[in-house]
Formats: structure tokens, sequence, C-alpha cells
């Protein structure tokens, strides 16, 4: 069970431990195809509407290198930051995974996040190098999480061809990504990080320990806690708050957390050689555990809860809202595979759906789906030492939906990952 958001509420002022001189610069890269050079005027047109709003005090930037066509920067009334923009000739082989080889020109963009609409801002930024290239953009690239954006995608998410509108499929988790390593793959346990949040301004957030069977549960809470610290303050350092009902958890700078890091433990000082400079927040246990030396833990009972679906997570509001649409978007696909694999003993389909009224007061269920149309459908709640509850669900009820064990090759699919279906 999960909830919709709530606001993290510490009586504090923010803490200097998760303080940051500068955010780190974003950036995304458009690959064009076609040998004709991209126009700088229309790039320069790209950017007002995207933006909504003409570009100001225009110059142009010397860059010594053969391969760069031009280059400029530009102010917008609404930004801090100056924006730089240029285009190059495409190296061979140098797009992500071989998907735009036939690109010959790219198109950068760089520039810091506007802090106070991280989300819309990189819509924006995105929007403006695929546009830049106008119908020959083929791929959009973020290189600090490593995230490509094929033609259709780019349609969707950032040029407003979908039925939502401009952005409105896209939330906080589009600014970073997570990662998961461990000594032993296979067994762990592992150390689970984001990688992104300090284009935020904020630091990396990070779980130390987590054993396998938790491992779903603590990558779902990372999610929740780094999208809502995108835009909300973070709590002081060693103080506990609710990541969710009565889900009490404490930020605490790594130095603290992995000093008493087991041997075969990822994460210790040799593992962060190679990380950016900054501060780093792990989620622990609130308070210290221990009787002859206190300590700070991996929340592992609150994990456990979360595994046995006896509470939920609070999320973004903007999270919740981008996961129904995208949900809602993909339940077609949902409908014909459990029309097709819905007798099947090792698959599950599973639907998140939204009961109750009023903003905090929803409750998000993970139900088993027995009937799946076009309006809704039916299911079954299955909650530890209780019978099963039948429940109805209009397709306005659906904010999320998972197959899993359909094949042995594809051990999970969701909304965003749709077209593994076909």
């Amino acid at each position: 069970m999960a909830r919709d958001h709530m606001p993290i509420q510490i009586g504090l002022p923010p803490e200097t431990a998760w303080e940051i001189a500068q955010p780190a610069p974003i950036s995304y890269i458009a690959f064009i195809v076609g040998d004709e050079m991209p126009d700088p005027g229309a790039a320069f047109i790209a950017a007002g509407e995207s933006f909504g709003v003409a570009p100001q005090d225009a110059e142009p930037l010397p860059i010594e290198d053969d391969r760069v066509a031009w280059a400029f920067a530009f102010s917008l009334p609404m930004r801090s930051a100056r924006v730089m923009m240029w285009c190059e000739q495409a190296v061979d082989g140098a797009s992500p995974d071989g998907q735009a080889s036939d690109a010959k020109w790219v198109i950068f963009i760089e520039t810091l996040l506007a802090a106070e609409r991280p989300v819309d801002d990189a819509v924006a930024l995105a929007a403006t190098v695929a546009r830049s290239g106008g119908g020959r953009t083929k791929l959009v690239f973020d290189p600090g999480l490593g995230v490509a954006w094929a033609r259709a995608d780019i349609d969707a998410l950032f040029l407003g061809e979908s039925m939502y509108g401009r952005g409105a499929l896209v939330d906080e988790r589009h600014l970073y990504r997570i990662e998961l390593v461990a000594r032993d793959r296979a067994r762990g346990p592992y150390w689970i990080a984001t990688i992104g949040l300090a284009r935020v301004g904020k630091p990396e957030i990070e779980m130390l320990e987590v054993p396998i069977d938790q491992v779903r549960a603590a990558l779902e809470l990372v999610d929740a806690l780094a999208a809502r610290f995108v835009t909300e303050p973070m709590p002081y350092a060693g103080v506990p708050f609710e990541a969710g009902p009565d889900v009490r958890l404490a930020l605490v700078p790594v130095g603290e957390a992995i000093e008493t890091l087991g041997l075969n433990c990822a994460g210790d000082a040799n593992d962060r050689r190679g990380l950016a400079p900054g501060p780093r927040a792990a989620i622990c246990a609130a308070g210290k555990r221990g009787s002859f030396r206190q300590i700070w833990v991996t929340p592992t009972d609150e994990l456990a809860r979360l595994v046995r679906n006896e509470t939920g997570l609070f999320l973004a509001p903007r999270v919740t809202e981008a996961r129904e649409r995208i949900a809602r978007r993909g339940w077609s696909a949902f409908m014909r595979a459990h029309a097709e694999h819905g007798a099947n003993p090792t698959a599950a389909f599973l639907v998140k759906i939204a009961r109750g009224e009023g903003d905090g007061a929803r409750e998000h269920l993970w139900i088993s789906v027995e009937t799946a149309t076009g309006a809704g459908g039916r299911g079954h709640l299955s909650i530890a030492g209780e019978p099963p509850a039948r429940i109805e669900f209009a397709i306005g009820d659906i904010g999320d939906w998972r197959i899993v064990g359909l094949r042995a090759d594809l051990p999970e699919v969701g909304p965003e990952s749709v077209g593994l279906l076909t």
C-alpha cells in the first residue's frame, strides 16, 4: 500500500551538511541526420518556442575546434544562468548504442537548471535541441545519465505530441538515475545510489548493505525520496523524518554511515575514489542502534514492512501524476497481454489503483487482476492474515501496473517498458 505525497516537516532550517557550492551543469545532445548543416537561426527560434519567450543577449562563442560549425550563448528572462548551444560534426560510432549511427551532426545545449522549476526547465532544454534539428532529429541524449530518447519518445515527452501536452509525462525521475552495486551481484548485499541530484544542487542519496530480499523495496524507497528532494528541502542530518505512513528514517553523511561497513560490502572508501566531490547522504534507520556502541544502520525493519505491503511511501505529486498518465496510456497493451496470458500460472498481472478522496488521503493499492477491460476491471487484494478482498476499478483509478513472470527472459514489464510486450 502506498499513499500520495505528504511534505517533510521537520521544523528546522536547511542542513549545512548538504550544502553544495554550485549545482552540476546539465546538458542534452541531439543527433541530426542529413548532410546539410543545421541552421543556427533555427536553433535560436527553437529556444524561444520551447521556453515560451524570446532569447536575449545572444553572442557567438569562440570555440577553437574544426568540427564545431557554430556556437552561441543566450539569456532568458526567467533564468539566472545563461545557456550555451553549439553544433558540430558527428563522430562515427559516438551515438548511444549505435541508435543514431547515421547522424551527420550533433547539437549540444548546456546550462545550470533553474532551481525553482527544474523539471519544466529540463523539458524546455531537451525540446530546444530536438526542435533545432527539426524533423531530422533522430535521438536526444542525456550524457549525465546515459539515457537516450528515440523520435517517438521525443515527441511524446518533450514536444507536446501526447494527449496530455508537453512535459506532462516527465517528472523528477528524469533528472537522476539509480545504480545498484554489489561485490556478489547474485547474493548481495547491495549498495544503491543516485546519480544526477547534484544537477539540482542536492547531494546524491544512497543506501548501504541492502539484503537481496529487500532490494526492490529499497530501490522504490530511494526513488521516492530522490524525486521528492529534487524540489523539497532535505531533512536535517540525523533527524528522523517520515518517508511514508509510520516509515521513519534519517539521512546521515556517508562518512558516518560507512564507519562500520562490513568487509564484503560495496560502498567503502575504495569504491568512492572515482565519485564526484561533494556531500552524499545515506538513508538509515531513525536513530542509532546498538547496546555497546551506537551506530547508524540500514533501515531493514522499514524495508521489511514495505516488502510485506504493510505500509507505503509518500510520492512527489508530479511523479504520481506522470505514473498515472503513462499507465493509462499503456493500458491497452496490458489488456492484450492479460487476454492472451492471463491463465498462465507463472505470470502475475498487477495494477495499482487509488482509493479515497482528497489530497494526502488516497490509498494506492496493488491488486491482482482477474479481468481487464477498456473501462477498468476487477481484481483481488491480498493482505497477510486477511481473506482476499474483491475490488472493481475504473480506468481513472489506475496509477501503475506490472506484469511479472510472463517469460523467463522477461522478468517484469511496466508502463515505461511496454514495448517489451511486442
